[in-house]
């Protein structure tokens, strides 16, 4: 049960870390600085509220339900920054940014002012790490604290639903699917503050309904929260994660072509583990056509046509003709190499690389030929695959390399 409290807050606490390099000089931006709060205080929040972290702030400070105020000022300042973040999301006019965001700020600590006051103010000597909203209902002073903050969070919710539902026809694409989660987690929101409403009214009236609040309502909010802080990340976040996601995709299949030319030139800067998908798709593509270059005169036509006309016969289609250069004079240089091309391409540039690694003294084809599929993204990928996979491409390199060393 205690993982609905934690697991939510882990998550969202590497969020904020990971968020954290790109706060840099950004602090005085509302925008960035309540997405970072918004993810801060929810983990904090998370993790205070989970029952054994309620038992140690409690036995730490000495104050029976010490949490209590914690734990309701953290979800009063959650809420502050919910409104201020939609406030500065929808933008407008700075000045009405400005007075409509330090009206949220001014209620919320109010708010967080009155809880403090009104728990010092209570006598709750009995420590309650699951029950104490029930326990205490009828309490005073306990009793307007908890009420304080429902009501509270309850108006903030309200205002961001309104927020998120009438701007939510004007947009489209990620922002649009941003406020949809918003909406999805503002509906679990409401679903716990019911849920805590109605085990309060119970306890009023002399029944017991406390599984509503102990029970039902913990993975509520916390589904809530996860959800909420998603919505308002994805407009972010979304598109930089697709385009690592689209980096690591092809730098995996950019490897083996990577492989082959990574130790013929230096890259422009070396790469680490840390550094995003992107950059290192980058300097791979850049060491990639770098090797390529120092390969360029050892680009054999002959093994070009060779290595199409053999796989070309295995599949009964033309071959280019007898000492045709390759590609051959049909394509015109302007049509998209075919996979037949594409593997004698790969065979030719297999062959180049063994030739360089002979050194200086390599032999040099009379006939040299050039590499079209480099030009495109997606051709490159294919000569990255034959490279890797075609028996003829492993075939041109084997012979090659007896070339090289006749005595092996």
């Amino acid at each position: 049960m205690d993982l609905v409290f934690y697991v939510p807050g882990v998550i969202l606490l590497v969020t904020a870390v990971l968020n954290l390099p790109g706060m840099r000089g950004y602090w005085r931006d509302p925008l960035m600085a309540a997405s970072f709060c918004v993810l801060l205080i929810g983990a904090v929040v998370c993790i205070l509220s989970a029952p054994p972290t309620i038992a140690v702030v409690n036995a730490l400070t000495g104050i029976a339900n010490f949490s209590a105020p914690l734990v309701y000022s953290g979800m009063s300042a959650l809420s502050a920054c919910y409104l201020v973040l939609m406030i500065a999301w929808r933008g407008g006019e700075p000045g009405r940014v400005a007075r409509s965001s330090g009206l949220v700020i001014r209620v919320y600590a109010l708010v967080v002012v009155g809880i403090v006051v009104l728990f010092g103010l209570a006598d709750a000597p009995v420590e309650r790490t699951r029950d104490l909203d029930t326990y205490y209902a009828g309490t005073p002073y306990m009793r307007e604290m908890i009420l304080l903050y429902l009501v509270a969070h309850t108006a903030a919710t309200a205002a961001l639903a309104c927020m998120c539902l009438s701007w939510l026809r004007k947009v489209r694409d990620l922002t649009r699917t941003g406020l949809a989660l918003i909406a999805v987690g503002v509906l679990f929101d409401l679903s716990y503050q019911i849920a805590k409403y109605l085990a309060i009214g119970a306890r009023w009236q002399g029944h017991d309904w406390d599984f509503l609040s102990t029970s039902v309502s913990p993975p509520l909010v916390a589904v809530a929260g996860v959800t909420v802080a998603a919505g308002f990340a994805l407009p972010r976040v979304g598109p930089t994660a697709a385009a690592n996601f689209r980096a690591w995709r092809r730098s995996r299949l950019l490897r083996p072509l990577w492989l082959e030319m990574r130790d013929l030139r230096t890259p422009v800067a070396d790469t680490h583990w840390w550094d995003l998908p992107v950059v290192r798709l980058v300097q791979q593509e850049i060491a990639i056509l770098d090797g390529i270059l120092v390969c360029s005169p050892y680009l054999d036509n002959e093994v070009g046509r060779t290595a199409c006309s053999a796989l070309r016969a295995q599949t009964a289609l033309p071959a280019p003709a007898p000492g045709a250069p390759y590609p051959h004079p049909s394509s015109g240089g302007r049509r998209v190499p075919d996979h037949a091309e594409i593997v004698a391409e790969a065979a030719m540039l297999a062959v180049a690389r063994t030739r360089v690694s002979a050194g200086p003294d390599a032999e040099r084809p009379s006939d040299v030929g050039r590499l079209r599929s480099v030009a495109q993204p997606h051709l490159m990928v294919a000569l990255a695959r034959a490279l890797s996979s075609s028996p003829l491409v492993a075939e041109a390199r084997q012979r090659a390399t007896r070339q090289r060393t006749p005595d092996a």
